[in-house]
């Protein structure tokens, strides 16, 4: 059996409705799919890659063949992700894909420790300074801040 790194495969795309709109998400080309080995990732129903945490060893085989460079190996102790990779402005972003980042600042307002900023019409967090309170996640309205934990940051 294969020893599990302390790293984990994130897609940096939420994958909402017509993901294949979007020019900076997942295109669904299974790249990754094929690529692991432990049989982690899979294509959902949208067509867009998730990765199951507990199966994930932390290879980044994933990572290295993704062709829109939006899988990012992180550390498994890292509760919080965005996931979006779109860099366009809040309503063009909102006709491509209904899962997108639309810069609204609701996340970096209500972080209270400076950990996430939106840069180029994306929220962008900083791990080493994020203390995982959820607050980011429990303002986000379009739900791209992820909770990998699956602890829900919506009763905050």
């Amino acid at each position: 059996m294969a020893r599990k790194l302390d790293r984990v495969a994130v897609v940096r795309c939420a994958g909402g409705p017509a993901p294949d709109r979007c020019s900076e998400g997942c295109i669904g080309c299974g790249a990754c799919v094929a690529a692991c080995r432990k049989h982690a990732i899979e294509l959902n129903e949208n067509g867009v890659a998730h990765v199951d945490r507990d199966a994930c060893i932390g290879c980044g085989l994933c990572a290295r063949v993704c062709e829109q460079h939006i899988i990012d190996m992180v550390p498994r102790s890292q509760r919080f992700q965005v996931l979006c990779s779109n860099h366009e402005p809040g309503a063009a972003a909102r006709t491509v894909c209904q899962s997108s980042c639309i810069a609204c600042g609701a996340c970096e307002r209500a972080c209270t420790s400076d950990a996430i900023h939106v840069t180029q019409n994306l929220a962008v967090m900083d791990q080493e300074t994020c203390i995982s309170c959820g607050m980011c996640a429990a303002k986000c309205t379009r739900g791209v801040i992820h909770d990998a934990f699956g602890i829900v940051a919506k009763s905050l």
